[in-house]
């Protein structure tokens, strides 16, 4: 019995991806990825949801379409790109290197490290550290509008 809900893609129910050891995903995957423990490594596209348990790991050299929530005791490393909602939960950690990038909404309740480059909306009491080239888009406003270009 699979405790999560399916996705709908394009009228079409598709299960989603349950990591429960070290996974890496190539090419395109469109749905969500549950990670409950291992490292699941993303070296393609990921258009969906990625949930980072606790306990468990992702490393992004790739491109995360959509929402990333990070669990307590949950880390993310991203050499690659976010584009989308970024969630942390007190005592989830993410990681943002020097080549990687995060575009879009961060809810940080936990440690994000920015070493690239970050563009987006920021709330939350978590920290966020900024250490060696890193730094905080500033947004380009027209017509009331912000937009990040990263």
């Amino acid at each position: 019995m699979n405790r999560y809900e399916h996705d709908n893609i394009g009228g079409r129910l598709v299960p989603p991806l349950i990591v429960t050891s070290d996974h890496t995903l190539q090419g395109t995957h469109q749905g969500t990825v549950h990670v409950e423990s291992g490292t699941f490594h993303l070296r393609g596209i990921l258009q969906g949801t990625l949930d980072v348990q606790s306990g468990a790991n992702a490393i992004i050299t790739g491109d995360q379409q959509g929402t990333v929530a990070i669990a307590a005791g949950a880390s993310v490393t991203v050499l690659g790109a976010i584009h989308g909602t970024t969630s942390l939960r007190p005592g989830a950690k993410l990681i943002i290197e020097e080549s990687g990038k995060l575009a879009g909404s961060l809810a940080n309740d936990g440690v994000v490290v920015l070493r690239g480059v970050f563009g987006g909306m920021q709330m939350g009491g978590g920290d966020l550290r900024i250490e060696g080239t890193g730094f905080v888009k500033k947004p380009i406003i027209r017509d009331g509008v912000h937009y990040y270009d990263l």
